[in-house]
């Protein structure tokens, strides 16, 4: 049957045979079937779609506003703070140093002792700076430096000193 002999017979008769026509179709009814045993979906899809398209304006409104706050949190960015850029940047450097970056985490330098030291040694560097600036200290010939080591101060941090040099020395 041809869609103009199904429109022909469709309007002479009544509309319950049209209907009746169709379901004699074999694709017609495969089909209605397929709707039938999905109705329980069909139902929350249509309602789901239904509420979705009645609350639109409000999730438009939402998501406008999300993107206005994120706007306002971006723009007032706190003086100083990184800019995403710099971020990718640092991002950047550290993937390239990430290397370097497990050989020291894994060796001596981080051990709880080294620490100590380093931190002891960089605040006698500092107060020994600050003192020299201060009291504007020279050691004037072999002379001066040997009556410097007769303090115990002195020979306690000469002994430091000669202490890393000979454990230096051994790695050498």
């Amino acid at each position: 049957m041809t869609v103009t002999d199904a429109v022909a017979s469709t309007r002479s008769a009544e509309p319950i045979d049209a209907v009746a026509e169709r379901l004699n179709d074999p694709a017609v009814a495969a089909s209605l079937v397929t709707l039938l045993d999905n109705a329980e979906l069909l139902s929350t899809l249509v309602l789901g779609l239904s509420g979705f398209i009645s609350r639109g304006e409000m999730i438009v409104d939402s998501l406008a506003e999300g993107i206005n706050d994120i706007r306002t949190v971006s723009a007032s960015r706190p003086e100083g703070a990184p800019t995403l850029a710099d971020l990718r940047t640092v991002t950047s450097e550290l993937v390239e140093a990430a290397p370097a970056l497990r050989q020291v985490l894994g060796s001596a330098m981080t051990q709880p002792a080294t620490i100590d030291l380093l931190s002891m040694l960089s605040e006698a560097a500092v107060e020994g700076a600050e003192t020299a600036r201060r009291n504007h200290t020279e050691v004037k010939g072999p002379l001066g430096a040997l009556k410097a080591m007769k303090e115990p101060e002195v020979q306690r941090g000469l002994g430091l000193l000669i202490e890393i040099a000979r454990a230096l020395g051994r790695r050498m």
